[in-house]
């Protein structure tokens, strides 16, 4: 059917169109197309044509990106049947500023939708801002949701592609557990709610092109309801989120859909039906005048020769746009309040000293002696806050803080080790004491040991000699160097006999601090020769293989933001030890993977839910999605801003500064520094909710791990650098930094190791 185009406005009351010759003229005539450009690309918009979006760079492959629609809608009829409905625009104006483009839909039942849609060029890029009224209302119409998708050119189907998703999905998603959202990218859709993503954007890769597109929603709202915590079919006006995604195996296009519709797997299944994750969780507007349908869209396009380029490069470009500034917080205050708690909880418990495994909140009271027990490290971190406790002591001369550090090393130093040379990692005392049936995980023995070095050089610091605890740690770098395989690696898992029961290597990070250091402190090579080889491992399986896999003890080999968070660890001590400038570009791939899991958007808690834990007043930015495989998320990352302040004096790269600052401050607004939260002792913090549906909802407990992310890196940035706080600075100041920075790693922060 013949459409006019902008120019051309046809009105048969003229005497010019009752000329048959006049109006063969005009029906002839070219359609005339408004283009909109935005440095390499190109964006053509003609009435009654679908839009077409090229990119066409000085280098590399020109490439073509159609909007298929581009009006797009799915409607709900009170029959329970839906129906998809497109079209494209009746009219396209052009100015100085952008395209205003306009068009229609009608359902068959009669209701009427009016798209305003407005393409703007901005930091070379296109922005989308679309309104949709709903103008007419057929009684049987219930619930609409509008869709935008961009497709993607060339010939590779969606499996061929790389797909990033925050905390969803990187490049081929190889390590996901099989009921995961994206686990199957030969799926026809993988369209996510955007609460479950730390920033609201997806982006695909040609691995062969190197072609980059993304999509990120821009000033998302992210409002929600009670209602919004079910699993069944929802049509309600509060609904305020999007999701994104990716769609058509054969020809796939990058889409979002507002309310955000999710399928075709999701999360949010009936009780007993949530491992298959098969399925749609259907949300909609209600067909009404009055409501309000509008989203903000960035259309990115670029060539980029890596994946993890390609990820930090849109990833960035999200986070400049939509992370609020800091809610500053009283980072001495909080430091102060977890280290209270600490020594309330210390002990003794029945003769031995050590912090329970969990306390109930908000009271923060013990639910029983069966949880009076102790782990080494992880979320249990026995060794190293016994660690905090003594610096704490020390620093203040409290020397009763001092015995208890003491009295729990003490404990681990002399009953943790095994005949076959590995530690015991948890110790019950209830109903009499006795060392768990527990297989001694790397992860947890790297992260106690460590604590108990750090325990033992405080102490020669301070002219309080403690032999046996170095012998302690002597024996677990023997036991690594003996079990050390010839690729360099080292196995996830072992039995108390020293025998391998996980032999998955990609915890093979997690010694290499610890080994390194213990090499300061004693003076003995091999452990840094077994800490190098470690690293050429991680070189290869972690850092070139871009997996970040494993970095937890409970949830084995799947991607994680703690893998992330070791690797980066690990790769900065590697710097430190060598100076060799390729850790450093290992340790800031580690970081740019690991700060994609940080909640970067204050996602509202649904006003009408009783069921809420999420603490009232608290930024969820901050909080960040623990793994592959669900939707929580902790506050693991509140001990990640020293490792971040770090890399930014060695790279100069004022983003690593800029994200410290934002998680340094944001995750202590969950602490009750001053008892105005309501749980019952300062200190406490929530260990896990969702910030997905069910929105706000969690487990309601602190477990030891969450203090000590909240200390160390205070501890960190004080003994290193004399502050509390990470300022962007330059000149003088940096260079000043810089040279503490240097000092700091050459003995790994091991005071000891500065007399000799």
């Amino acid at each position: 059917m013949f459409r006019p185009s902008t120019r051309t406005r046809l009105n048969f009351s003229q005497p010019t169109c009752r000329n048959l010759a006049a109006w063969l003229c005009l029906l002839t005539a070219p359609t005339r197309a408004d283009e909109l450009r935005a440095g390499n690309a190109t964006l053509t918009v003609t009435v009654g044509e679908t839009p077409l979006l090229r990119f066409n760079p000085q280098a590399g492959l020109p490439a073509e990106c159609p909007l298929p629609g581009p009006l797009l809608l799915t409607v709900l009829s009170t029959t329970g049947s839906t129906h998809e409905l497109s079209g494209t625009y009746d009219s396209v104006e052009s100015d100085n500023a952008g395209l205003q483009c306009q068009g229609q839909l009608t359902t068959p039942a009669g209701s009427v939708f009016l798209f305003n849609d407005r393409y703007t060029a901005t930091d070379e890029a296109i922005e989308l801002e679309r309104r949709v009224a709903v103008e007419s209302v057929a009684a049987i119409d219930e619930g609409f949701v509008s869709s935008f998708k961009l497709g993607l050119p060339g010939d590779r189907s969606l499996s061929e592609r790389e797909l990033f998703i925050p905390g969803i999905c990187y490049r081929k998603n190889a390590h996901v557990p099989a009921h995961a959202l994206a686990a199957d990218l030969s799926e026809e859709s993988i369209v996510v709610r955007e609460d479950r993503m730390p920033l609201p954007l997806v982006m695909t890769r040609d691995p062969g092109s190197g072609f980059t597109a993304a999509l990120i929603h821009l000033a998302p709202d992210g409002s929600t309801s009670m209602a919004d915590a079910k699993p069944e079919r929802l049509v309600d006006a509060r609904l305020q989120f999007a999701s994104l995604g990716i769609a058509g195996q054969a020809q796939p296009a990058l889409t979002i859909k507002y309310p955000g519709i999710e399928g075709q797997r999701t999360y949010l299944k009936p009780r007993g039906q949530r491992r298959d994750t098969h399925g749609w969780s259907e949300r909609f507007h209600p067909v009404r005048k009055d409501i309000d349908h509008a989203y903000k869209l960035r259309i990115e396009l670029a060539g980029h020769a890596g994946f993890p380029a390609a990820l930090r490069s849109v990833w960035r470009s999200a986070f400049e746009r939509i992370h609020p500034a800091p809610t500053r917080a009283d980072i001495a205050g909080s430091y102060d309040a977890g280290m209270k708690l600490v020594a309330a909880w210390a002990g003794p418990h029945d003769g031995h000293y050590g912090l329970p495994f969990r306390l109930k909140l908000p009271e923060g009271r013990l639910e029983g002696k069966e949880h009076l027990n102790f782990q080494m490290g992880f979320v249990g971190q026995q060794l190293p806050l016994a660690y905090h406790l003594i610096r704490r002591g020390i620093e203040t001369q409290d020397a009763a803080m001092t015995r208890q550090g003491e009295a729990m090393v003490d404990f681990w130093a002399k009953e943790s080790r095994t005949p076959a040379g590995l530690p015991r990692t948890w110790f019950d005392t209830f109903p009499k004491p006795h060392w768990r049936d527990y297989n001694t995980f790397l992860r947890v023995a790297s992260d106690g040991m460590t604590g108990a070095l750090r325990a033992w050089d405080i102490m020669a610091w301070n002219d309080h000699k403690k032999p046996e605890w170095l012998r302690f740690c002597r024996g677990f770098g023997d036991w690594l160097v003996k079990q050390q395989n010839p690729d360099g690696s080292w196995f996830r898992e072992f039995r108390q006999d020293g025998t391998p029961v996980d032999r998955g290597k990609q915890n093979t990070s997690h010694p290499i601090p610890f080994l390194l250091g213990l090499a300061i402190a004693t003076g003995d090579g091999k452990y840094r020769a077994a800490a190098l080889r470690a690293g050429d491992f991680c070189w290869r399986d972690v850092h070139e293989a871009f997996a970040y896999v494993g970095g937890t003890a409970d949830n084995p080999n799947v991607i994680d933001k703690e893998a992330g968070f070791l690797a980066l660890d690990a790769f900065l001590a590697l710097h430190d030890a060598t100076g060799d400038a390729r850790w450093l570009e290992a340790a800031s791939r580690a970081a740019d993977f690991t700060e994609t899991w940080a909640y970067c958007w204050n996602v509202p808690m649904p006003e009408d839910d009783p069921a809420v834990v999420f603490p009232k007043g608290a930024a969820t930015t901050g909080f960040s999605v623990i793994a592959t495989g669900h939707s929580g998320a902790d506050l693991f990352l509140a001990g990640a801003p020293f490792l971040y302040y770090r890399l930014y004096l060695k790279t100069g790269d004022r983003h690593y500064a800029e994200f410290a600052r934002q998680l340094l401050h944001d995750t202590r607004q969950s602490v009750d520094i001053d008892g105005s939260l309501g749980y019952g002792h300062t200190g406490l913090c929530t260990e896990a909710v969702s910030l997905a549906s069910p929105r706000g909802r969690g487990v309601n407990t602190w477990l030891p791990w969450l203090t000590y992310s909240m200390v160390d890196p205070v501890a960190n940035l004080q003994d290193a650098f004399r502050m509390t706080d990470m300022p962007v600075v330059e000149g003088e100041r940096l260079e000043e930094l810089r040279a503490r920075d240097r000092s700091f790693g050459r003995v790994r922060g091991l005071r000891s190791a500065i007399a000799k």
